[in-house]
């Protein structure tokens, strides 16, 4: 069995970089050379893998599929021009008219916010419902991409928004009981079906001076560690300093979970996770059209090493990744 990180290592040896491509494998997104700079990114969302029909509405899993694609782009600074939609409609529980409306209602509502045009894609058929989202972008002018492989010792490890709802949302879904009393629920849910792509603040780090930077989707631990592997240094998360999403704690708290831990590495927030010197924290924060935290610092060394109340804690996981048999 293979991890998603050894699968996408492999097919990097086997493939190349050639002229026209700045950024292959391994970033949020490919970079293609021009004036200005593409920035590409694709990703596939299965029934059962990444989404549940049975807790979902058609347009919020239209809603996620493009925002986790247009997630990348924010992540690397870009500003977002078009989606294609593969889409593989299932051969035992076909969509009907008004589900394909929904679908893709779910889509366009927030292609529309950002500006983004719907400008392509294939349809077929499938053994469940699958959609891969090719989302497009450009680099604004005398911006250079924010890769995931420039952080620097002595960077403080910031993210924004706060973290957590997404996976106290699907604990909610998964175990409905657990929502009682808990005043957020419904948006915690929502934070699971709906996230919100970052591009405002991802452009403004890109252009702020920010180190590196990377979405936060599989888990702050996880991706951190990614993060710091890829930098070629080390990292330190304090989880005392990671910002809990209202409600939060208190679906940690019915769950039996600890809350920091639950918000460390659950995933699916699709917030940026990014590294700053630490005298432009500030004055990045203040640009930004959300919080800014510091949760950390960029060490010298090599792996991740989360700390509570400056004690190491060791994780069951650190967040979600696909294995391959």
């Amino acid at each position: 069995m293979q991890s998603e990180r050894e699968l996408i290592e492999r097919i990097a040896r086997l493939t190349a970089v050639r002229e026209g491509v700045t950024l292959g494998l391994g970033d949020d997104a490919a970079v293609v050379a021009g004036d200005p700079l593409s920035v590409v990114t694709q990703d596939l969302l299965v029934d059962g893998v990444h989404f549940r029909r049975g807790t979902s509405s058609l347009a919020d899993i239209g809603h996620k599929a493009v925002a986790v694609n247009l997630s990348d782009l924010a992540a690397m600074g870009a500003v977002p021009v078009a989606v294609f939609i593969g889409l593989g409609l299932p051969v035992d529980d076909p969509l009907g008219a008004d589900d394909i409306d929904a679908l893709y209602a779910g889509m366009e509502s927030l292609a529309a916010i950002h500006g983004v045009t719907i400008a392509g894609g294939d349809v077929t058929r499938a053994p469940a419902l699958i959609l891969a989202v090719t989302a497009i972008g450009h680099m604004p002018a005398g911006i250079a991409p924010c890769r995931r492989s420039t952080a620097r010792p002595g960077d403080v490890v910031c993210v924004t928004g706060t973290l957590g709802g997404a996976a106290a949302g699907l604990l909610l879904l998964d175990q409905p009981n657990l929502a009682t009393n808990i005043a957020e629920a419904d948006a915690l849910r929502d934070a699971s079906r709906r996230p919100t792509p970052r591009l405002q603040a991802g452009q403004r780090l890109a252009a702020g001076e920010a180190t590196a930077m990377m979405d936060c989707s599989d888990g702050l631990a996880l991706d951190a560690l990614r993060l710091a592997d890829a930098s070629q240094v080390g990292m330190e998360i304090d989880l005392e300093a990671v910002p809990l999403a209202p409600g939060v704690i208190a679906v940690a708290r019915a769950a039996g979970r600890a809350a920091d831990l639950l918000a460390a590495t659950g995933g699916d927030d699709y917030e940026l996770i990014v590294t700053v010197p630490a005298a432009l924290v500030d004055d990045l924060a203040a640009r930004i059209d959300v919080p800014l935290t510091s949760v950390g610092r960029v060490v010298d060394g090599s792996g991740l090493t989360l700390l509570r109340n400056g004690v190491a804690v060791d994780a069951p996981t650190l967040g979600w990744e696909h294995r391959f048999d």
